[in-house]
């Protein structure tokens, strides 16, 4: 019985010991990184970093120049054109007050002198003792010396209103003559008025700050900053190697860090025409106008553009390490059990690539499962 058994015995660890190699031959597919065909959407497109700005930005300066008395606007606050933003007081030593109330009174004096003379000579002109071109001249000198008097009452107004006092010199050293169109002109130049609808970025000085005014010599002071946000654009770079695929008009996506669950759509308005070299590298500016609703956009958000050469909606797609690509054409190993190693090569066609997703046009189905190279 026992010279039996040891034969069987024999043939049944053999067996068990054939039946583990060929399981060890087996391919491991489970172990293998396998990716799934499957459909979506793929854009092709050309990427710039920058960050979300409204259609115009202004500085706004004063024509006088003094000390802030008052802000009649906060930041953030939306403005209308011709609305009241600050008021600007000049400033004026007591040296300064006598000087322009002088001036006041001497052009007041010329002014009684000036209109004498034109009654003298008018008398004299019904004699026929002048000529109408001397009654002239001295008319010509009367307009000269108001004209004077008005700028100099102007400038003591003006003066008077940042020092805080008031006078009645200027009234009284010109009877019967009101507040001239200058020192109308003068007062008004006080209040700073908003160029432009739209919101207040910031304001750049505090109240009781001393501002230069807005010359030809000088820049000024810029009291405050008006933003025109009933259009926000993006404003980004575009390297130098993409620069060439890009057009006016094509469609942008844009991603702005503030809102990463949202896409904005737009459209690319400017393609700068000069390259700006920084570091060993060139790149271009480029804007897009942002669509649709951006009430909850913000000047300065950072953001990102993907200006879009090809789009491609409900394709069959694979990530691009799958796709291996020898010279012009381009395989993948498709899962195979009953392969040598679990996988058969196969010969595809792609379309587009977005560097992570490409399109599969043939060589497999959606489900097919192919190994990851």
């Amino acid at each position: 019985m026992k010279k039996i058994l040891i034969p069987i015995i024999v043939v049944v660890a053999v067996a068990a010991v054939v039946v583990v190699v060929m399981k060890s031959r087996k391919p491991k597919i489970p172990e293998m990184r396998v990716v799934t065909v499957q459909k979506g959407n793929i854009t092709k497109a050309v990427v710039a970093t920058g960050m979300i700005r409204p259609l115009a930005v202004a500085e706004v300066k004063s024509k006088i120049g003094g000390v802030v008395r008052k802000f009649f606007v906060e930041e953030g606050q939306p403005v209308t054109r011709g609305q009241k933003l600050a008021e600007i007081v000049p400033t004026a030593t007591p040296d300064e007050l006598v000087a322009a109330r002088e001036q006041v009174k001497t052009a007041a004096a010329q002014v009684v002198q000036s209109k004498r003379n034109l009654e003298r000579l008018k008398g004299l002109a019904d004699k026929n003792l002048v000529s109408d071109k001397d009654v002239e001249e001295v008319e010509t000198q009367l307009a000269i010396d108001a004209a004077r008097l008005d700028a100099a009452q102007a400038q003591l107004q003006v003066l008077e209103q940042g020092s805080g006092k008031k006078t009645s010199q200027s009234a009284a050293s010109n009877p019967g003559h009101g507040e001239s169109s200058e020192a109308a002109e003068a007062l008004a130049d006080m209040i700073v008025d908003s160029p432009v609808d739209g919101i207040v970025l910031s304001r750049n000085v505090d109240e009781g700050s001393s501002v230069i005014p807005l010359s030809s010599a000088y820049g000024g002071t810029s009291v405050l900053t008006l933003a025109d946000v009933s259009v926000m654009h993006f404003e980004g770079d575009v390297d130098e190697s993409d620069v060439g695929k890009i057009r006016l008009g094509m469609p942008a996506k844009i991603f702005v860090d503030a809102f990463p669950d949202t896409t904005f759509q737009g459209r690319l308005t400017k393609i700068a025409p000069q390259g700006v070299k920084a570091e060993g590298v060139v790149n271009f500016k480029v804007e897009a106008q942002v669509l649709g609703d951006t009430r909850d956009l913000k000047t300065g958000m950072s953001a990102d553009v993907q200006l879009v050469l090809e789009d491609r909606k409900d394709v069959l797609t694979l990530p691009e390490g799958a796709v291996v690509y020898e010279s012009d054409k381009a395989f993948v190993d498709k899962v195979d059990p009953g392969a040598k190693g679990g996988k058969q090569r196969v010969a595809i066609k792609t379309g587009v690539s977005d560097g992570i997703k490409v399109e599969i046009v043939e060589g497999l189905a959606e489900g097919d499962k192919v190994v990851m190279q």
